[in-house]
């Protein structure tokens, strides 16, 4: 991949606007048409997702080293900026690697994102065809800092705790404990949570934009393994998951579910492959 010229693909010259001729025959080199850009919006977006279906595809295997900032850069006829934003991207997502003084490389084994779907347990339970039932056992509304703390609020911040147990046919499967941010949701104060259970009132009235969850495996202390029904030291398994909405903490909320009646699955999967739609 050394020593490439510009080949006109991005379709614009140095100062954005139409490239008058596109120079040279791009369809000659497979892996130079390969690289073409899409046209859809930002300049470094297309490139990223120019570079990553080559990868995706196998057009570029594992530990080739990519040509440089410079070279793509005279490639698309864009700005070395351009590029590094576009490879510092494919670096973070665990596409490529990068050397100092040797180069940048195509990873040799990448770091997916782990997606997890947020997914009402009712719905969960009823996909299984068993009766779903839930039942609130306490619910304030305090202050973050007064007796719980939500790292990721400021003290003093309005919040909800709700503590919740879920049923599967008579039989319970999961405890929550769920914190609400009432300065974004201040209309969940006035729900009473007789009919619908809080992660299904919540999935169908908030809006959210990102989650992060955590997951491990845990044993039942003896309080917990009371309310589930299990011997206390039980393998349950715990998650966190904290929901976000435009940079602002929607809710914050721990599951604890039995090891043997609950199952967990997810999706292996990266931002560029998405856009790629593979």
């Amino acid at each position: 991949m050394q020593g490439l010229t510009r080949q006109g693909l991005t379709g614009q010259d140095r100062g954005g606007g139409p490239a008058s001729t596109p120079a040279g025959p791009v369809q000659a080199d497979p892996v130079l048409a390969g690289l073409a850009l899409d046209g859809r919006g930002p300049l470094f977006d297309q490139i990223k997702r120019a570079v990553a279906g080559q990868i995706l595809r196998g057009r570029w295997q594992a530990g080739e080293r990519l040509p440089n900032e410079a070279e793509l850069s005279s490639l698309y006829g864009v700005s070395r900026q351009t590029v590094h934003k576009a490879i510092a991207l494919l670096a973070r997502e665990g596409f490529l690697v990068r050397r100092r003084r040797a180069g940048t490389f195509v990873a040799t084994g990448r770091r997916d994102r782990f997606a997890l779907p947020i997914e009402d347990i009712g719905d969960v339970v009823a996909r299984e065809g068993r009766v779903y039932e839930f039942r609130i056992r306490d619910r304030k509304s305090l202050r973050n800092g007064e007796g719980i703390r939500w790292p990721d609020l400021p003290d003093g911040t309005p919040i909800l705790t709700l503590e919740c147990l879920h049923f599967s046919d008579g039989t319970p499967i999961q405890f929550e404990r769920r914190l609400v941010n009432l300065d974004v949701v201040p209309e969940v104060v006035d729900e009473a949570f007789d009919v619908v259970a809080p992660s299904r009132w919540l999935v169908d009235r908030v809006p959210w934009s990102s989650a992060d969850h955590s997951v491990r495996a845990v044993n039942a202390t003896a309080e917990m393994a009371a309310l589930l029904g299990v011997e206390a030291g039980a393998a349950c398994l715990s998650i966190r998951r904290q929901t976000m909405h435009l940079s602002r903490p929607v809710t914050l909320v721990h599951f604890l579910s039995v090891g043997d009646r609950f199952s967990l699955s997810g999706s292996s999967i990266t931002d560029s492959a998405t856009e790629l739609n593979l």
